[in-house]
């Protein structure tokens, strides 16, 4: 499903994402406002399939893209999405909010794109360096929860 959304909106599988550019091409209106710190942002959706979503600007930049990478599960992928809030706390137990966070991970961070930025020895030995989860991080603009 994350392979066919990036081909969707035409981008490659190893390609980094503007998340704001991707926004303004999907036509989701998009508000950065400071929120309690629990609360990551919002999405809505509706019967005309005009898109909203809310994301807090409170947050580091890297969680800010993990939470638009979620929200665009919702709008974009989940039938019949029902409006709620998502926090830091309330997606460990929800299936559908695990499935958000997957979506967003693995959207953000595509498997071919990490194995292009990792050394051959650390693939063949499945151990890789701080400076390998540094230079992921940087590239992809994510913070390492989203790892």
């Amino acid at each position: 499903m994350v392979v066919k959304f990036r081909q969707d909106v035409g981008l490659g599988n190893t390609d980094a994402i503007n998340l704001k550019s991707l926004l303004l091409k999907l036509k989701v209106v998009s508000i950065f406002r400071p929120l309690s710190d629990d609360f990551c942002g919002m999405s809505l959706k509706d019967s005309s399939s005009h898109r909203f979503m809310l994301i807090n600007s409170n947050h580091s930049k890297g969680r800010q893209h993990f939470t638009i990478a979620h929200e665009l599960f919702h709008l974009f992928i989940e039938e019949n999405p029902k409006p709620h809030k998502c926090t830091l706390s309330n997606g460990s137990k929800n299936p559908i909010e695990q499935q958000a966070n997957m979506f967003a991970s693995i959207l953000l961070m595509p498997e071919d794109g990490i194995l292009q930025l990792l050394s051959k020895n650390e693939v063949e030995k499945g151990e890789v360096t701080l400076a390998s989860v540094l230079r992921i991080e940087h590239y992809y603009s994510v913070s390492r929860q989203a790892f």
